[in-house]
């Protein structure tokens, strides 16, 4: 592109520091837009009659401030706008429809319009480019190779090192979790995993015809005991786990617990399958379980949970010796994941635009969770304090089942306990509270308040809960 600095160029200052602070000064005034594809160095070079050498020097400068960034083998770009303030993400609640019932049943990340502006600026940037490509031709089914090494490079800020020939690009978590198990799996198999597990694990045991079996937990999730008495049974080979902030009892695997789950898997001969969706919510976060034995786990993961719901932008990490069986499923499902998500997702990885969304993610969780540990006493709850459920505990008058019926009656929407559960078990008294569906925080007050209030009162009659 050909882009004008001489109004925003400044004397008195060396040349590299002069094309440097103007390109900064354009950005910050709106002259050039995120995303933006800057001259090639030769090209700047040329329009202002200096060395290619002084603008190298000038992007380094530039890029030193954060206005721009170089992406290898596709040029120099201006980086979305820096967010430091909360309420650049958050809007009011003027035009919310108090009629509409409150959800607090979806496990969804915090939106806000400041998060679609980023969507579409990207997808702008992309139109900008004309990458038709993207859906007029067919590419790798494993994931383009320049996308695949800018997510081993967010993986690694993860503490999960990872070759890129090991992974492949699925249409979200669901998608990546689905690939594994059918790679390892076949009917009649049994799968082991936290008695409380997420929904998606019951449908793919029904699709796929394996069974469960749940084992016990305590605050930091599976417990070894647990998991060595099962295998000493026999007639189980794989493990499924969360051991970050698990779906639905946000339980969390310490160090040590994470080590002794590897340990056990090697000791007996186990693959496990990880789902991570949640683990980049964690601030200074422990290594993923995969990370202690790479041989036998498949880790998956997306930004669904951290970013945008949409951005169904799914990794699979394989064992070194099953990646051409995983391709194999992947091909026979979708042939290849759709590219524009992966692409929006290099992108924001290597800008900071993730990062930050990440950043607000963890923030505004602690905000909700606060607001739970102030308007939700009547019963006792466990909850990460950056994470987007809580896993409450009802008193005996109430039947879980029951209390989701007269809270939806009220407007609130909450999941009870018998869809995570890996067995039947009348006597789980819990439910599950979402906080990131709602935009709004007041949304979630009120919600938190109605359900507080619902705990103190006598269930009505059957009849009158429908």
């Amino acid at each position: 592109m050909t882009i004008d600095l001489i109004p925003f160029m400044r004397p008195g200052q060396p040349k590299y520091l002069a094309i440097g602070n103007a390109l900064t000064e354009a950005i910050n005034t709106g002259a050039l837009l995120p995303g933006s594809k800057l001259p090639t160095h030769r090209e700047l070079a040329d329009t202002l009659g200096v060395s290619v050498q002084t603008v190298s020097n000038a992007y380094a400068h530039a890029e030193k401030q954060g206005a721009i960034y170089a992406q290898v083998g596709s040029g120099t770009f201006v980086r979305s706008r820096h967010i430091s303030h909360e309420s650049d993400y958050l809007s009011t609640d003027e035009h919310d429809d108090p009629s509409r019932g409150i959800d607090l049943s979806t496990a969804h990340p915090v939106c806000t319009p400041r998060h679609v502006k980023l969507y579409r600026e990207s997808l702008e940037r992309l139109a900008r480019e004309g990458r038709d490509d993207f859906i007029t031709s067919f590419h790798p089914t494993q994931g383009l190779t320049q996308h695949r090494e800018v997510v081993c490079g967010w993986m690694a800020q993860q503490k999960l090192p990872v070759n890129p020939d090991n992974m492949l690009f699925c249409n979200g978590a669901a998608h990546a979790l689905t690939i594994a198990m059918a790679t390892l799996l076949k009917p009649g198999d049994t799968v082991l995993c936290e008695h409380e597990t997420g929904m998606l694990l019951m449908a793919l045991a029904q699709t796929l015809h394996f069974k469960l079996k749940g084992l016990a937990t305590d605050e930091q999730g599976l417990l070894p005991d647990a998991l060595e008495a099962a295998c000493k049974q026999g007639g189980a080979r794989v493990l499924f786990c969360t051991p970050t902030m698990n779906n639905p009892t946000t339980d969390t695997m310490g160090l040590e617990r994470r080590q002794a789950i590897a340990e056990l898997a090697r000791k007996y001969d186990l693959t496990v399958v990880e789902d991570d969706v949640y683990g980049a919510l964690q601030p200074d976060r422990h290594p993923p379980l995969s990370a202690f034995i790479p041989e036998r786990s498949f880790y998956a993961t997306s930004l669904t949970k951290i970013s945008l719901p949409g951005m169904r932008a799914g990794y699979l990490v394989t064992p070194p010796n099953m990646v051409q069986q995983a391709i194999g499923r992947l091909r026979s499902t979708t042939w290849m994941a759709t590219l524009v998500p992966f692409e929006i997702a290099s992108w924001w990885m290597q800008d900071g635009t993730l990062d930050r969304m990440i950043s607000f993610q963890q923030q505004e969780f602690a905000v909700r969770q606060a607001m739970a540990r102030e308007h939700l006493t009547a019963c006792q709850f466990k909850a990460d304090p950056n994470g987007m459920h809580i896993w409450a505990e009802l008193p005996g008058h109430w039947s879980p089942e029951k209390f989701a019926r007269r809270a939806r009656q009220e407007g609130v929407m909450i999941f009870p306990a018998e869809p995570f559960l890996a067995a039947v078990d009348r006597t789980n008294q819990h439910i599950r509270i979402s906080l990131g569906a709602e935009q709004s925080r007041s949304r979630i007050e009120t919600g938190l308040t109605t359900l507080n209030g619902l705990v103190l009162e006598t269930p009505p009659p059957m009849h009158f809960v429908f």
